[in-house]
């Protein structure tokens, strides 16, 4: 055997026993994010759903890696998908809350990855739900990096008359526009628009559906307009309706690849922004949106890239959504030094890796939040307490271990004090 099947041979060995994902180089492939809201962890089949049937997403999971040890940067909107998009902590951004009014969101101070990708080549799109911010000349998708925006700025949008609590409504680029249809359908719609008309060079397109937030209208009635008082009458079966819809959906979006021939040269990535409130499964999961919790900040991630071989691959390492930014640069061939993410391709991720959460709460009587993450122990600042949990032996967060490992819990609040004060003071 010469020496260059001895190293094949060698880095097979080390990804069948799961040591490295095994990728082959590639010219830029073309790249869609696709990203739900305000869903339960549990509520697709490749993540432990019995109810609800996916089976675009369990397409993906089969022919991706399914990534078991997800986590997002924040349990609200906002800096979750600041931090997706920058690659950076929300603490570093600024964005660590809901961005609102006139609030100023996301701008070039801190580049997106769109605008990353574009100055190398890609042209790239936003479709759907934007969130952070609404200026126009400073923190609108076309300004940080979006050729192309179609979707709204608001935290939610009536998914048949496309309009608002504050009566806005849908954008094509910064320019109002009246559409008609199912929200999810129209921005698959668009999506698929969007692909078929740029494929000359490489594409990168976010598409970042707004269901299953309220006002959660089931596809199929367009005679069910919300106002204000009727925004949250809806439940379970309601809920089970419009993400079998999401799913049906991204079917769409996978069999348009395929049938275009994009499919060998496009990374598909499946994500939440946080985990949901009422009407959701968070399997084992405690607590969701707005908590620092596992059920408000574990997320599924599966990642499709036809350039790593072995399907059907399960990564428990550590990871969170800055790491998807960092991997899909790396996969474009864009340098990620300036980031918080890692490359999750790579097998030089450090197995004693890190993790951290600062949330600042809203209302008068709801304090600040912390957590970290280090291998197995998770600290998390609940109000008053600081609790110490051991996360793979008890996801659910039910016992708090720090009476009996107190050298543990100690260090991880040197940790986490430390890395306050590199950013509070």
């Amino acid at each position: 055997m010469n020496n260059i099947n001895k190293v094949f041979y060698l880095i097979l060995s080390m990804f069948l026993l799961g040591a490295i994902p095994f990728a082959i180089a590639q010219d830029q492939p073309n790249i869609v994010l696709i990203m739900c809201d305000y869903m339960g962890y549990a509520d697709t089949e490749p993540f432990g759903s019995k109810e609800i049937k996916t089976p675009a997403i369990s397409q993906l999971a089969e022919k991706g890696i399914k990534y078991t040890n997800f986590y997002v940067a924040a349990p609200v909107c906002s800096p979750s998908r600041a931090a997706l998009l920058t690659g950076l902590y929300p603490i570093r951004t600024g964005i660590e809350a809901n961005v609102s009014g006139n609030q100023t969101g996301l701008t070039k101070e801190f580049p997106s990855i769109a605008s990353k990708l574009k100055d190398n080549g890609y042209t790239t799109a936003l479709v759907g739900k934007w969130h952070l911010g609404n200026k126009k000349k400073r923190s609108w998708p076309n300004t940080n990096g979006f050729d192309y925006f179609f979707g709204f700025s608001d935290w939610s949008i009536d998914y048949y008359s496309h309009k608002t609590y504050y009566d806005c409504g849908m954008y094509e680029n910064d320019q109002l526009v009246e559409t008609e249809g199912y929200i999810t359908d129209v921005f698959t719609d668009t999506a698929l628009s969007f692909i078929n008309t740029n494929q000359s060079k490489p594409f990168f397109l976010c598409l970042f559906y707004n269901a299953t937030l309220p006002p959660l209208q089931i596809p199929g009635n367009p005679s069910d307009i919300r106002d204000k008082e009727t925004w949250m009458n809806s439940n379970r079966q309601d809920y089970i309706k419009v993400v079998e819809n999401i799913d049906y959906n991204i079917g769409r979006i996978l069999t348009d690849l395929k049938n275009a021939e994009l499919n060998n040269n496009t990374i598909v990535v499946f994500t939440y922004d946080h985990g949901g409130g009422d009407l959701v499964d968070h399997g084992e999961f405690f607590h969701g949106f707005a908590t620092l919790w596992e059920g408000g900040i574990r997320a599924p991630l599966i990642i499709y890239n036809p350039f790593v071989v072995m399907p059907s691959m399960i990564d428990s390492r550590l990871a969170i959504n800055m790491d998807i930014t960092a991997t899909l640069l790396t996969a474009a061939s864009v340098s990620i030094d300036d980031l918080d993410g890692v490359d999750l391709l790579s097998n030089e991720i450090d197995p004693e890796r890190v993790l951290y959460w600062r949330f600042p709460g809203s209302g008068q009587n709801i304090k600040r939040q912390y957590a970290i993450r280090k291998g197995k122990w998770k600290l998390i600042y609940d109000n008053s307490s600081k609790l110490l949990f051991n996360i793979d032996e008890d996801p659910g967060e039910r016992n708090d271990l720090g009476y009996k490992f107190p050298s543990v819990k100690e260090s991880l609040i040197t940790d986490l004090e430390f890395w306050r004060e590199e950013f509070e003071n």
